[in-house]
């Protein structure tokens, strides 16, 4: 059993936990269902950990998580209004560090394993949530930065998050739906940004994958 639970990649539990909160979470998102999301994102996060592993970054990263985590239960427990934008804003550079080491490792790879491919998927689902938390960070601070989101969304922010989630999948896919629209001088570049990030960041790690795949089935050969 514990065998089984060692060969198990060590990005797949993350993978599960972003997979629900992008399919699962925005459905079920309403007024009273604030908890099971936060709890759904100290799954992420706490993955995370895992993800990282051992290395330089360790250290500074569980640190980094812990003070996360923190800040998130704190606002969650309070309630209180202001914290809003620090929690996401933490949460954001806890993500963007988590991006960044996931693509340092994959570069730093010689081979293409399952464990591999997870990570680069999961990378490209972290950005797509960081981006998700910057666009609610900039409704918050300037409400009526996106045209059809839900009506009062600051004030029930999990029907804003769901709003956010959704409009972020739609741009880092750029298949622009044009349902929700950035309209603020703010919101627009940065969508513009999640789209060409989104497909710049597909056709890289392809490339990469295909080749280290290639470099490997011809030494085999050979």
């Amino acid at each position: 059993m514990l065998h089984r639970i060692r060969n198990v990649p060590k990005n797949a539990a993350l993978l599960v936990f972003l997979l629900f909160l992008i399919a699962v979470s925005p459905s079920i998102a309403t007024q009273g269902t604030g908890t099971l999301i936060e709890l759904v994102f100290d799954a992420i996060l706490l993955a995370g950990v895992h993800s990282v592993g051992a290395g330089r970054h360790r250290w500074p990263f569980l640190v980094l998580t812990v003070v996360t985590l923190a800040v998130r239960w704190g606002e969650h427990l309070s309630g209180v209004g202001y914290l809003d934008v620090g929690a996401l804003s933490i949460t954001v550079a806890w993500l963007v560090y988590a991006v960044s080491i996931i693509i340092g490792n994959l570069f730093q790879r010689r081979d293409v394993t399952i464990d591999t491919i997870l990570g680069a998927i999961v990378a490209y689902l972290l950005v797509a949530v960081a981006f998700t938390l910057v666009f609610e960070i900039v409704e918050l601070r300037h409400p009526g930065s996106f045209s059809g989101i839900p009506d009062n969304a600051t004030d029930h922010r999990t029907e804003l998050g769901s709003a956010m989630m959704y409009f972020s999948l739609v741009s880092i896919t750029t298949m622009g739906y044009g349902d929700i629209v950035p309209v603020s001088g703010v919101a627009r570049p940065l969508a513009v940004l999640e789209g060409v990030f989104g497909q710049l960041y597909l056709a890289v790690m392809i490339a990469r994958l295909v080749g280290l795949h290639l470099v490997r089935s011809q030494k085999e050969d050979d």
